[in-house]
């Protein structure tokens, strides 16, 4: 029963929310109706080229101490998010999402190209291309979800610039 309240309280906060996008070091708040610019893309290609020179290892454990934050301490607020956004996903799909991303770029590394820069629909594609060392520019499909894994993702200590949020 207490983790149903605390779900619920998480729910009614992030409703309240005003969710801004993320373009390399800058949370910029938009309208509703307003879209990520061409200009907000160029700042996102352009906002972390060293991520690729960062190792794999270092790469991998950021995610690992995320996926650990979501079934932890974050777990309350990503199942409330996860409700607002009346998703199919739970969350513990996304727990598992991140470690199997870890294991599987673990064998594919040294064998797959890195691009650079890549552009992301879901939750789940953005661990993939980022552990092989690329920029990702996210395009969720709820903002909220997506602001509170952004937020996650800054607290396990994630470079700016990495993961790009734009709607």
């Amino acid at each position: 029963m207490k983790g149903n309240l605390e779900i619920k309280k998480n729910y009614d906060e992030i409703s309240k929310i005003d969710i801004p996008q993320y373009i390399g070091n800058e949370k910029i708040y938009i309208y509703t109706n307003k879209k990520g610019s061409e200009k907000d893309i160029q700042k996102a290609i352009n906002s972390s080229k060293y991520w690729s020179n960062i190792s794999w290892a270092d790469r991998a454990y950021l995610f690992l101490k995320a996926a650990d934050l979501i079934s932890g301490p974050y777990r309350s607020i990503i199942n409330a998010a996860t409700i607002r956004c009346k998703s199919h996903f739970k969350v513990c799909e996304l727990i598992f999402s991140l470690r199997f991303n870890v294991f599987y770029t673990n064998k594919i590394f040294n064998k797959q190209p890195r691009l650079g820069f890549v552009v992301a629909r879901t939750p789940f594609n953005i661990a993939l291309p980022a552990l092989m060392g690329n920029v990702v520019l996210w395009i969720p499909s709820e903002k909220h979800y997506a602001y509170v894994l952004m937020e996650i993702f800054k607290k396990s200590g994630f470079p700016d610039g990495i993961i790009n949020c734009s709607f």
